[in-house]
């Protein structure tokens, strides 16, 4: 009795066959891991380009009550050599109208240092494919400013924290000729970081100056610039061939000080080509050229594979690839000539 209850019991796996199961099992999620991730930068690749549409709408709403385009950034003739950006200025438009109104604007940046909840973490101006963190740490912050004409030492700031931003403001281009780019024809950028253009997003002179203010912008012909007031009747080639807004990976290098890094906040410091980066971008070197590594630059890339997303100034998004015709991604950042039939 007892051997014919024994022979009814079930019968385990043996090893060979466990190790099939488990290679099989294995194999399953090699094959979908890929899958899987592909579908997750698909959405956060279409969340990047909802923002973006959010941005260009809040932009259109603003130019719709001031008849303009808000400036990249402010910085009066006299005063400190920082100023609030583009990106401060839309809040209203973003559902941010309580942030907005406890600004001190009269009193400048500096009244905001050391308040993160001032300055919150705004998912619209992240995408979500970007590794970079929600904050940039120890930013540098200039305190030197202008009165009366007279040059009035300050400090550089390295404790305080801004809310990050993956979206920049469209400088456009400065050529050879003007001080700007000397890269070739192609857009290639330099063998070295930071792909930056040679005019420095506008900066130039050595020193501060009470007669040149240090950071006064050269003409890059983009939409936006320093204390820029551009209007849709402004931009003659159709807003729809303008680029106006695009997006920035966050560089490899964590000093939150180098090329490339930026906060919808505004310019902590614009006496700097890395200041003046964290609020605008240029044309200077084909979009994604330095995405593989996360290079410093002053231009646009994204970690999206084969392009960049821009918004045009009639506010739709559009997905540029790495291919583009470097004349006519340059044409493309400026508004006062047309595109002179290069593909875009």
């Amino acid at each position: 009795m007892p051997s014919r209850a024994l022979s009814h019991r079930c019968r385990g796996l043996t090893l060979i066959e466990l190790i099939v199961v488990m290679a099989i099992l294995v194999l399953l999620v090699v094959l979908t891991l890929p899958a899987i991730q592909l579908a997750r930068e698909a959405a956060r690749k279409t969340q990047c380009k909802d923002n973006l549409k959010s941005l260009g709408l809040a932009l259109h709403n603003y130019h719709g009550v001031h008849s303009t385009f808000p400036p990249g950034f402010v910085l009066g003739s006299e005063g400190v050599y920082h100023g609030w950006g583009w990106g401060v200025m839309i809040q209203p438009f973003l559902d941010s109208s309580p942030y907005y109104s406890q600004i001190h604007f009269e009193a400048g940046l500096q009244h905001e240092y050391g308040k993160p909840h001032m300055h919150p973490v705004l998912p619209v101006f992240r995408c979500p494919s970007d590794p970079g963190t929600s904050r940039l740490q120890q930013a540098h912050v200039v305190t030197s400013d202008v009165r009366d004409w007279r040059v009035t030492s300050g400090t550089v700031n390295a404790k305080d924290t801004f809310s990050r931003t993956n979206y920049f403001g469209m400088a456009g281009f400065l050529n050879e000729e003007a001080g700007g780019i000397n890269y070739d024809s192609d857009g290639e950028p330099p063998t070295s970081e930071p792909h930056v253009n040679g005019g420095s997003l506008g900066h130039f002179g050595s020193s501060f100056s009470p007669e040149h203010r240090y950071c006064d912008p050269k003409n890059f012909g983009g939409i936006f610039s320093q204390n820029s007031h551009t209007e849709i009747r402004d931009i003659v080639d159709g807003t729809s061939n303008t680029i106006m807004v695009g997006e920035r990976y966050t560089p490899d290098n964590s000093d939150v000080n180098s090329v490339g890094h930026g906060t919808w906040i505004g310019l902590p410091d614009c006496s700097t080509t890395a200041g003046l980066a964290m609020t605008l971008g240029d044309t200077s070197v084909r979009p994604n050229s330095g995405a593989k590594s996360r290079v410093q630059t002053t231009g646009f890339g994204s970690v999206h594979k084969g392009g960049t997303h821009f918004v045009t100034a009639d506010g739709a998004v559009k997905f540029i690839r790495d291919t583009i015709a470097i004349p006519a991604y340059r044409k493309a950042a400026d508004v006062s000539g047309p595109n002179d039939g290069a593909e875009f």
